[in-house]
């Protein structure tokens, strides 16, 4: 038998008052822990932004956020939130160890951006997986007309309730991470029928949004 590798995921999302860490809040984040591919912790935190930070009407009417509403109690300030992040991150001693999003270009930018606005140095994974990327390659060729999440739910026919929240966008990265990457089981044969699973499952799925879309 095989040994399984033991590897560590940080399953993430942030929603912010905008695209730019210099000049925008973090005003929610969600990071989901996993330890050889089952979920072991989560972080999630409410913060509220400094009076510095610029509050994009925009951004507030994406991710339906009113932190002007929030109490003191209600979230974080924004340099306690950045100490308990850095030491969500802190982990065991571990060869495999990677952050995941939609879309490194930004989540991870924003985070570290968060840090060193407010003093404190966080330490992301170095390694970085995309669920961008995975989508593109695997659903572009089947149709997936873009990347944002929103229409990948749709073209999976999954469900939309939560979304542009923290939690339900980090739980839907876990989703897609674990369509596209099948868990390792304890043969490499077993892992292949796991992978041959999921591709069933997505066919059923484009199957029936064929059909509707036939219809």
């Amino acid at each position: 038998k095989n040994k399984m590798i033991n590897t560590i995921h940080y399953f993430a999302d942030c929603e912010t008052s905008g695209f730019c860490p210099k000049k925008n809040a973090l005003l929610e984040i969600c990071i989901i822990k996993h330890i050889d591919r089952k979920e072991v912790d989560r972080l999630y935190l409410k913060i509220h932004p400094s009076s510095q930070d610029i509050i994009e009407e925009g951004a507030l009417a994406c991710n339906g956020l009113k932190p002007s509403k929030w109490s003191k109690e209600e979230a974080s300030n924004p340099k306690e939130a950045a100490v308990l992040i850095q030491k969500f991150l802190v982990h065991e001693k571990c060869n495999h160890v990677y952050f995941v999003c939609h879309n490194t270009n930004f989540d991870p930018r924003f985070i570290k951006g968060f840090g060193k606005k407010h003093g404190v140095n966080i330490q992301l994974p170095r390694m970085k997986i995309d669920t961008v990327h995975l989508s593109a390659a695997v659903l572009i060729p089947l149709g997936l007309a873009n990347h944002k999440m929103d229409t990948i739910r749709a073209f999976l026919s999954l469900s939309s309730e939560g979304s542009h929240t923290a939690t339900k966008d980090a739980e839907d990265v876990v989703t897609l991470f674990n369509l596209f990457s099948p868990i390792p089981k304890e043969t490499h044969q077993a892992t292949v029928l796991c992978w041959l699973g999921n591709l069933v499952w997505l066919a059923r799925k484009l199957h029936k949004n064929q059909g509707k879309n036939n219809d």
